[in-house]
């Protein structure tokens, strides 16, 4: 039976998270000869080649795949079993923790949850990244974000889901629309075209209560952020919608007004997506603790 180390399984799961022998010998600080040896013995231990050459990338397998999340469990539960000799501090710790949200949570949550943190942490800082629904999963699980505010579910046993609060939507046209009321009937909705807001933010209740019920919206721009619709409903016929709290937020310029969405449409549940730690982590368990506290 092959050997192995604890080194080897670090090689594996930077490959796995940085596409590249270069990059992983620059984050372990040896040279790029030693990890191909590396990557190498990984490849015979397994009897797989784990990663391939796409581009500029090493792109890895499905035996990979299946492989990340468990071995980088377990490197983390010996990182933080060895890192047990210092408790986590929050009000000294110097930690950057990585969140990836839509702009609506930037500019709805972001400063409650910014203002938590560092009234209890004040060196901790954030990286703040745009969700993107196709890869928020494995963001999280190469760890190249820590947590993630998102409204569609992500089912996956390897995520730990924790509820914020609901959000319901509602209809967004120019303060001046010369056809649209306060309820205007599915015709009266239909006839007009609408701006949307990529599914790829999180936020698909709406296109999919549309085909749902079989509707046809004519789709003249697809936006990747509801912050752009002020400017590009005022003084057209155009329609758009938002979650409420979004909504209030853009009417208050005076440009635009919203109205009731001719048929229902699901309340959504906003929630925090971490990764399921195979011990418990005091600093990850505080982040998501100020979260939580933080928008709920």
């Amino acid at each position: 039976m092959s050997t192995y180390d604890l080194g080897m399984l670090r090689v594996f799961v930077l490959i796995y998270e940085t596409g590249s022998v270069t990059a992983t010998a620059d984050r372990l600080f040896v040279s790029q000869p030693s990890v191909s040896y590396t990557l190498r013995k990984l490849r015979t231990h397994f009897n797989d080649p784990l990663f391939q050459r796409r581009g500029q990338r090493l792109e890895p397998t499905p035996v990979a795949e299946d492989l990340h999340p468990q071995l980088r469990g377990l490197l983390e539960s010996m990182d933080d079993v060895m890192s047990r000799t210092s408790a986590f501090r929050p009000e000294t710790s110097t930690r950057r923790f990585r969140l990836r949200m839509t702009d609506v949570g930037v500019s709805g949550l972001l400063p409650r949850i910014f203002h938590r943190i560092r009234s209890e942490a004040p060196q901790v800082s954030l990286d703040i990244e745009s969700l993107n629904l196709d890869t928020v999963v494995q963001n999280l699980r190469s760890g190249s974000t820590d947590a993630a505010v998102c409204t569609t579910r992500l089912d996956s046993p390897d995520l730990l889901r924790e509820p914020l609060f609901t959000q319901e939507y509602v209809g967004l046209c120019a303060a001046d629309h010369p056809r649209i009321g306060e309820a205007p009937s599915v015709a009266e909705y239909l006839a007009e075209e609408h701006i949307t807001v990529a599914t790829s933010t999180g936020h698909t209740a709406l296109d999919q209560r549309v085909r749902d019920l079989g509707l046809r919206r004519t789709i003249a721009l697809t936006v990747p952020t509801f912050s752009a619709l002020p400017n590009l409903l005022a003084g057209t016929d155009l329609l758009s919608h938002a979650p409420t709290s979004v909504a209030h937020r853009l009417i208050a310029t005076g440009e635009l007004r919203e109205f009731l969405l001719p048929f229902t449409v699901p309340i959504t549940e906003i929630a925090l997506y971490t990764i399921r730690r195979e011990l418990p982590s005091a600093e990850f368990d505080w982040f998501r603790r100020a979260v939580v506290l933080a928008v709920s």
